[in-house]
């Protein structure tokens, strides 16, 4: 670590130079000649320093093993991406719900992802309390229209839940 450091102080100092000395060439005759001495200047410092501090620079691979990421399947990919498009969705329809004067008390998805890695609605499950129980056409025409699945509507607060259906 110290060879690379070496190398990037080096450098830095020799364009602070390089700076330095190409606003002081005169614009007339000498300045394409400078210019080029000042890039082979500025070449060969940069070379000769990292020749010189090659000897303290390890790519020793034992080093690197320490910070090693963590590996994940892809079904770790997949719960993870389905339970974020579940919250973001369930988000999204408590407030579709909500523009149409409908209070979902909890509403439960269940996501598939297919084969070609598409996520789909497998089930919907709606609870609503019993003032609701009459707009239930309503919340199915609104969750079809997003999810192309028709929910399960149930009532809220009944010992047997039943289904509106």
């Amino acid at each position: 670590m110290k060879g690379l450091s070496g190398i990037c102080i080096t450098v830095c100092l020799v364009s602070i130079a390089v700076c330095i000395f190409s606003v002081l060439i005169p614009q007339k005759r000498t300045a394409k000649i400078m210019s080029f001495v000042i890039g082979l200047f500025l070449t060969v410092t940069i070379l000769s320093s990292i020749i010189a501090k090659s000897e303290e620079i390890s790519l020793d691979i034992s080093e690197l093993e320490k910070y090693k990421l963590p590996e994940y399947s892809q079904d770790d990919y997949n719960d993870t991406a389905i339970q974020m498009t579940a919250d973001n969705l369930t988000s999204a329809l408590n407030e579709l719900l909500k523009n149409e004067g409908i209070n979902a008390d909890d509403i439960k998805l269940t996501l598939k992802i297919t084969d070609e890695g598409r996520i789909y609605a497998s089930r919907v499950v709606i609870y609503i309390n019993e003032e609701d129980y009459l707009r239930r056409s309503d919340i199915k025409s609104i969750i079809y229209r997003n999810l192309s699945k028709e929910p399960e509507i149930y009532v809220t607060g009944q010992e047997n839940e039943r289904s509106a259906q």
